[in-house]
């Protein structure tokens, strides 16, 4: 009987390396981002690519054909990249799944022990009783809070600026009386 071979095993450090190729692309995308939208203004398309046989000079030529062909260019690398980041950042978050580093399915409210107690409970691995999945709707988003803004909730408080207001206030009514009594001295 042959024996097979377990399937070769990828290090953190090729892990790492891999995240550092992506990491490589991200200017590349934003630079072609950038491109296409460079072609859908009024200046003049640069189609210069960064390869030595397919380097054009159209900086003079600022025609519609030339716009159409710097932005189909752009996005087409644009897409492509994206594509590509995505497919490897996917591959990452597989791998880390099975090395349990994170969990496969998102949180769920039964699963975080903030649903109610009603619905059949399970016996887990361990013996502790687990609830059932939760359906669609009760996926924990934005750590539980939904779709609540913590950010435009802070942007609307106001008591920062007022009580520093205040504070300026009382200062500089402590200025002028200052000023005041020494006048009068002086005086």
């Amino acid at each position: 009987m042959s024996q097979s071979q377990p399937p070769p095993t990828v290090t953190p450090a090729e892990r790492i390396r891999e995240l550092l190729a992506i990491n490589a692309d991200v200017p590349a995308l934003l630079s072609s981002a950038g491109g296409a939208i460079n072609a859908l203004t009024n200046r003049p398309p640069n189609a210069a690519s960064n390869d030595s046989d397919d380097m054009v000079d159209v900086q003079s030529d600022n025609s519609a054909a030339a716009h159409k062909e710097a932005f189909t260019k752009h996005t087409t690398a644009y897409f492509t990249l994206i594509q590509s980041i995505m497919a490897r950042l996917r591959r990452q978050a597989y791998a880390l799944e099975e090395a349990g580093i994170i969990a496969a399915e998102a949180p769920t409210l039964s699963t975080t022990g903030a649903a109610e107690a009603s619905g059949p409970a399970r016996r887990g691995p361990v013996g502790q009783a687990q609830r059932q999945p939760a359906e669609d709707g009760d996926r924990v988003t934005n750590g539980g809070l939904g779709n609540l803004d913590v950010g435009l909730l802070n942007s609307r408080g106001n008591s920062v600026g007022l009580d520093k207001e205040a504070e300026l206030i009382a200062e500089a009514k402590q200025m002028v009386a200052q000023m005041l009594k020494e006048r009068q001295k002086d005086a």
